[in-house]
């Protein structure tokens, strides 16, 4: 395997990665929108409580603003990866939203990916 090859590979799996922790957010959310209905908080697990649950919660401890951050991560995270990955405009990628973007956050992420792809460019040579 060639240098090349390597490079393509670690650009590669970075993607793959971001897509992950995308599904993985998406998954997040979900489960998190439907315990928002009491009715369906009565097989919640751990995992629900440590993602869900806070002492500023609503009387079940419930807390709905950490499904609006779960929310406002993942559309700052796919801004990003439109961005960073096929240099798509932002008007493309969200033609009808009322509010824009953090711009700060979808840069930082972009700076984070970037100085991962450089690290590897580093560590091939």
């Amino acid at each position: 395997m060639n240098q090349t090859e390597e490079i393509e590979m670690t650009y590669k799996d970075l993607k793959n990665k971001i897509k992950e922790e995308q599904k993985t957010l998406a998954q997040q959310i979900r489960r998190g929108k439907d315990l928002r209905k009491p009715c369906n908080r009565t097989d919640v697990t751990d995992e629900d409580r440590a993602l869900y649950y806070s002492a500023y919660g609503d009387a079940d401890g419930f807390a709905n603003w950490k499904i609006e951050g779960l929310t406002d991560d993942y559309r700052h995270k796919h801004i990003a990866y439109c961005m960073f990955f096929f240099n798509t405009p932002y008007d493309l990628i969200e033609s009808n939203c009322n509010e824009g973007p953090d711009f700060d956050t979808v840069d930082s992420y972009k700076n984070e990916w970037e100085g991962k792809l450089d690290e590897a460019l580093r560590d091939c040579a």
